[in-house]
């Protein structure tokens, strides 16, 4: 069975999906901890959980099981106007050229605080090829948008 749509949920139930796939139905031992249900384990979050959880959610954003990061290096804003930084994403994206729509961005290394501005950015470093911490093995600049909310890609100009 699944998590119902409609109606109240309930933690003791939502434990029993995520242990044994049967919403409803199954031994729980408590406490029950949320970061464990959406992380697996028994011991994250500060609370110990009385089972230990798969980890079924490694994609979840902005909470994901891997908080992994690689650096996406030398960033700034459209046209060069802001002094270069460097924003980092989940490694299990892999090289940054594997970036794109849909992948979010954080400004730091724990990817707990999304990257927040609508503006162009261009990965800028001449001269340089086949680097992982950039999009475009070119050497050229990479332009992209970043949505004002979630860091999320929302839009992707290509090599240039």
């Amino acid at each position: 069975m699944a998590v119902p749509s409609s109606g109240s949920l309930s933690m003791q139930s939502l434990a029993q999906e995520c242990l044994y796939g049967t919403y409803g139905s199954g031994t729980i031992t408590g406490p029950i901890s949320m970061y464990n249900l959406v992380n697996g384990g028994n011991t994250g979050g500060g609370a110990t959980s009385g089972n230990t959880y798969p980890t079924v959610n490694t994609g979840c954003i902005p909470n994901p099981a891997n908080r992994n990061s690689n650096q996406l290096t030398s960033v700034s804003g459209a046209m060069g106007t802001s002094t270069p930084v460097t924003l980092y994403y989940n490694s299990n994206i892999g090289a940054a050229s594997n970036l794109g729509v849909g992948d979010y961005l954080y400004t730091d290394s724990s990817l707990s605080t999304p990257a927040t501005s609508a503006d162009f950015y261009a990965s800028s470093q001449p001269g340089e090829t086949g680097n992982a911490t950039r999009h475009c093995n070119t050497g050229d600049d990479w332009l992209f948008d970043i949505d004002n909310t979630q860091g999320r890609i929302s839009g992707d100009y290509g090599c240039q």
